[in-house]
């Protein structure tokens, strides 16, 4: 697991326990007292991910807590860590409306293992907003949502079927889909997304090729490297030189501009 900062809000001494428990040492958990305290670490970026503690005695304060920093940073991802026991249904909908990436049931969800998951994943549907805010416009806009699935779904190794049954297709359709815009094929778009999740993950204090190769199911660090090198034609180490996120977008983009001048490709057999 690569590193993760995350912040808490309030400082709920059983919240803090149970993160530094799932996320381990070499993440960072850090409790603030309000949101006037965190926000100024979340909006520079100090902190991938925010996990709001939501009781039904603080109810108004958390729900204005996870709206205040949901609207100050929409990309950051909020978890709200919910008592569920006392918390009627329609507060629990009212935490699911204000925002929150992911919602979890004190008791239920917070175990270690399925906490640390949750953590990551959400944290990462961060970077595909944030990416899908920079490079949206590029992509056709009824392709967008294959755009966006596949950022989201980066932590899952390159599946053309899966990603096509997902849409309710074939992968021979969505294949067809593609070309029709002027987009790379199925199998390179997918790997491409994964790198621009890469990208934005290497580019954050703390991460390793060895550790984001881990979180987005590359065999390895190694491997990403790799990969990486095939479709941009540069290292990482190069790309660091200036920024991985504008050398791997860049690259993107050159790939799918080659696309859109080349409606006729051949097999989709470009290698993960």
């Amino acid at each position: 697991m690569g590193s993760l900062r995350v912040a808490c809000i309030p400082e709920h001494p059983l919240l803090l326990a149970r993160l530094r428990d799932a996320l381990g040492g070499a993440s960072h958990v850090q409790g603030f007292r309000d949101t006037a305290a965190a926000l100024p670490g979340i909006l520079r970026g100090e902190m991938r991910c925010t996990v709001v503690a939501v009781d039904a005695r603080d109810f108004a304060d958390s729900l204005q807590i996870i709206r205040v920093v949901t609207n100050a940073t929409p990309s950051h991802a909020v978890v709200a860590w919910c008592d569920r026991a006392s918390l009627s249904t329609r507060q629990l909908l009212d935490v699911a409306q204000a925002g929150v990436a992911e919602l979890v049931l004190r008791d239920v969800d917070d175990l270690r293992h399925v906490l640390a998951r949750i953590l990551i994943s959400a944290a990462q549907r961060s970077h595909a907003h944030r990416i899908e805010e920079r490079l949206g416009r590029e992509v056709p806009a009824s392709m967008r949502p294959v755009f966006r699935f596949a950022l989201e779904q980066a932590h899952q190794s390159t599946d053309v079927d899966r990603v096509a049954a997902g849409f309710g297709t074939t992968r021979q359709t969505l294949r067809n889909r593609l070309v029709q815009h002027g987009m790379p094929l199925p199998r390179a778009f997918l790997t491409w997304c994964r790198l621009l999740v890469a990208a934005s993950l290497l580019e954050e204090r703390g991460h390793t090729l060895d550790s984001v190769g881990m979180q987005l199911d590359f065999s390895s660090g190694h491997h990403l490297g790799l990969v990486m090198k095939r479709y941009t034609g540069a290292s990482v180490t190069e790309m660091r030189d200036t920024s991985v996120v504008d050398a791997v977008d860049d690259a993107f983009l050159a790939a799918m501009s080659v696309a859109s001048r080349q409606l006729s490709l051949p097999d989709d057999s470009a290698p993960d």
